[in-house]
């Protein structure tokens, strides 16, 4: 029998309730895995509670994990195939499955290209949703020198909406890695994982992200927030939620995605900015700057004259030959906002830590403190909606009901997470305003839109916390045994 604790994370006991269905019952495991040993790790889902898109402009950020997740296991297999399942967790629906053989990562005798396998995994639209995995399996390959002579079974169990803007693709990047380092006894330390899951998005996926969600869901701990310098992605720490206070966060029901435009162009025009800084500072016998949040905002007014609001890519071309960013190209023809995405990350960043100055305040019962944290994640949403043009009606919708509620009703912030365009919407309370406002809020916007938005409540453990758990196969049938 398997030992069963009630205190596990929702997708673990989901998943050993599957795990025991006997072989007659087809919503099981059984035809997917045989009786050999299993692998699983789970990974949470996150809330940028400030930060956001800050974090590839090297900004302070502050990160929570929430109480939904994904979990991934892994069990090996006799021949050179990976046989991929994805599963939601919580409702009947379809799984949905693919089969990729390991020799489609080489190229010749060696392996093949980023590119080449970004390639594989876009050439068939139906099986897309399987480039977050393919694309961790293969940087891991690529980075680690990991030689893997025969394919596994990997399940991804999942309880996390897809394109919500609560790190649902890094949570399956470090749910691959993890347990495939689990699997290997690789021993990868944190921000390694982070750094890998962050690699896999942006040269596979081919989303720009920075490695904000990685780090957090990697590295967080339930209860906390987790404060992160993205430098490229140091954990600094962790701030202590106010007693009798919680984040939750509201689904906007609005697609969003980092591979979309508009992230992407926002982020152009943020290494634009860099370049034309360091431009001038180079003129003026100055070294370069790293990130652009090296700058405080009253630095930034020196330079603030020479930044234009736009500048078509062509023009930007002629004058500087390169933005000096990895992930993201310049269009010729395209019109790029450059000042707004500039300023946002230098202002954000400072407002991260006044942010966090104010809970650590709080948590003598300061209601000051409490509203003054608040009104700095009203100032982020309005940096993303005027600065960075990220925001939507909907969105500001939301936003605004949690401000006309105000501080009398026990509600002190909201603002847009993650990418923006959509997504989810961080709210900031007293956690009985929240219990009482907040599903007001979501019926108010049902009726808006049509549909009752998702509310992500509660914390959980993150990977390195949570670490992984093997199971086998015995005479009174699946049990699990120490790691």
């Amino acid at each position: 029998m398997l030992n069963m604790n009630q205190e596990l994370p929702f997708e673990v006991s989901e998943f050993e309730q599957l795990l025991r269905k006997p072989n007659s019952d087809a919503s099981g495991l059984a035809s997917f895995f045989t009786a050999g040993e299993i692998r699983i790790t789970r990974v949470p889902a996150r809330l940028d509670v400030m930060g956001g898109i800050a974090d590839y402009s090297g900004a302070n950020v502050c990160e929570a994990v929430l109480g939904r997740g994904v979990l991934m296991a892994l069990q090996a297999r006799t021949d050179r195939t990976l046989r991929i399942r994805t599963m939601q967790g919580g409702m009947k629906a379809l799984p949905i499955e693919t089969r990729v053989p390991l020799d489609y990562f080489k190229s010749g005798d060696g392996l093949a290209g980023y590119g080449e396998v970004r390639a594989l995994c876009q050439a068939n639209p139906l099986a897309n949703w399987a480039s977050y995995i393919v694309g961790s399996i293969f940087t891991l390959l690529k980075e680690e020198s990991v030689k893997l002579p025969y394919g596994f079974n990997l399940l991804l169990l999942s309880a996390v909406p897809m394109n919500v803007g609560i790190g649902s693709s890094a949570a399956v990047e470090i749910g691959t890695i993890t347990c495939l380092d689990a699997y290997l006894g690789l021993k990868l330390s944190p921000s390694r994982i982070a750094r890998l899951g962050q690699m896999a998005e942006n040269h596979v996926v081919g989303a720009p992200c920075g490695i904000m969600d990685q780090t957090a869901i990697t590295s967080g701990r339930e209860g906390c927030l987790t404060h992160i310098l993205c430098r490229p992605g140091e954990v600094k720490g962790e701030v202590q939620i106010p007693p009798g206070t919680g984040f939750v966060g509201i689904n906007s029901m609005v697609r969003h995605s980092v591979a979309g435009s508009p992230y992407s162009d926002t982020r152009v025009g943020a290494f634009m900015g860099k370049k034309i800084i360091n431009d001038i500072r180079s003129r003026t016998g100055r070294s370069p700057l790293d990130y652009l949040t090296e700058l405080s905002t009253k630095d930034l007014e020196q330079y603030a004259s020479e930044i234009p609001d736009e500048i078509v890519g062509s023009e930007f071309l002629g004058k500087h030959k390169t933005h000096d960013d990895p992930v993201t190209k310049i269009s010729p023809d395209a019109t790029y906002r450059v000042a707004g995405p500039t300023r946002h990350p230098i202002e954000e960043n400072e407002r991260v830590l006044k942010f966090m100055d104010a809970l650590r305040a709080a948590k003598s019962g300061d209601e000051e403190a409490l509203i003054a944290a608040g009104e700095c994640m009203y100032g982020a949403h309005e940096s993303y909606r005027v600065n960075c043009q990220l925001s939507t009606e909907e969105v500001d919708f939301l936003v605004d009901a949690v401000r006309q509620r105000g501080t009398k009703s026990g509600l002190y912030g909201a603002k847009i997470t993650g990418g923006g365009t959509g997504g989810t919407v961080a709210v900031f309370g007293k956690i009985e305003a929240l219990k009482q406002h907040v599903p007001e809020i979501a019926e108010e916007y049902s009726r808006r839109v049509g549909v009752m938005p998702d509310i992500f409540e509660g914390t959980s453990p993150g990977a390195i916390e949570f670490g992984s758990r093997r199971y086998a196969f015995g005479a009174s049938g699946w049990q699990l045994f120490a790691s």
